[in-house]
């Protein structure tokens, strides 16, 4: 079910992914850059910081992932826990294609929480300076770091 639906946000079609959310979902997207701080200020500490919440915040990350051109391949996924309780990590590879390279490459690893097929949490893992890097590509202003 996950690589069928990255497949279909592939393939610009988000819907299958979006009904996989619980109403009440909440997800954490880290860093300093305007994927974190679409609803609420960045904050810095040890606890996962909620960026997003509800299938409307979630929709809208996805409208933005979709328009944005990235994609995403699956490496692997692990699933552990019963259906009331169910817990999965999928490490992905995840750019956007742009000419005459990629304008945007990073590694993430996906870590969700379920109950009856439902995500409750999703928390990213990612090279953060990149998604700041291509914020600055996307919005044309000069990149934060080195070249992605």
């Amino acid at each position: 079910m996950i690589r069928r639906n990255i497949a279909k946000i592939n393939a610009g079609d988000f819907g299958p992914a979006l009904a996989m959310y619980g109403d009440d979902v909440e997800f954490s997207f880290p860093g300093d850059n305007s994927w974190a701080d679409e609803f609420r200020p960045f904050e810095r500490g040890r606890q996962a910081h909620v960026t997003h919440r509800g299938t409307a915040e979630m929709e809208r990350f996805l409208q933005r992932y979709v328009a944005a051109g990235i994609q995403m391949e699956v490496e692997d996924v692990l699933v552990n826990g019963p259906p009331w309780n169910t817990r999965a990590a999928v490490r992905v590879h995840v750019w956007s294609p742009g000419v005459p390279g990629d304008r945007y490459t990073n590694r993430a690893v996906l870590f969700v929480t379920a109950t009856w097929g439902k995500l409750r949490t999703q928390e990213d893992y990612e090279d953060t300076q990149r998604a700041a890097a291509f914020d600055a590509l996307l919005s044309g202003a000069e990149p934060v770091t080195e070249p992605v």
